[in-house]
């Protein structure tokens, strides 16, 4: 008995083609599914307060007046619950001019403002991120939240887990 036939299967049984597809196939589903388990974060330690400075820049005095201590934050396109506005320290925006002697200086802009909100949000602190709300926070990034009263995009400036 012949390994390959004269129709080209393996032992009577699958073309060649079939088989080198199905072992192709074979290999990319387990490299994936190896791939993904490796990449699941390992949760260190669950609902753990943290406090976040986030500043939200270039805003107007209705959006200043929108933020108040106390008030809750939520992830603007999921809804989903940031955390409780613990303080506010409201600047005024500053901006790059040229002076007629050639200098550039900071001059304030009238009429916008730069807010530093410091917001205390229940985290899951994982090995590979702080997770508040569903999402990972990292230094730099931009989020979109909302309360009743404003939607504002804030930066990440400082996340900090407090040890209670």
């Amino acid at each position: 008995m012949k390994i390959i036939d004269k129709k080209g299967k393996i032992f009577g049984f699958i073309n060649i083609i079939d088989l080198v597809v199905i072992l192709i196939l074979g290999i990319v589903i387990v490299g994936g599914v190896s791939r993904f388990r490796k990449a699941a974060p390992q949760i260190v330690e669950q609902n753990q307060k943290a406090l976040i400075e986030l500043e939200v820049s270039e805003i107007r005095q209705p959006s200043v007046d929108g933020l108040q201590v106390g008030d809750e934050l939520f992830h603007y396109d999921k809804g989903q619950y940031f955390g409780k506005i613990v303080d506010i320290k409201i600047e005024n925006f500053k901006e790059a001019v040229s002076t007629s002697d050639g200098k550039i200086v900071l001059a304030d802009v009238p009429g916008k403002y730069n807010a530093l909100v410091y917001v205390e949000a229940n985290a899951v602190d994982t090995t590979n991120a702080i997770v508040v709300g569903g999402e990972q926070l990292r230094i730099g990034a931009q989020y979109r939240l909302k309360n009743k009263k404003v939607a504002v995009f804030g930066t990440i400036f400082k996340v900090d887990i407090v040890k209670e």
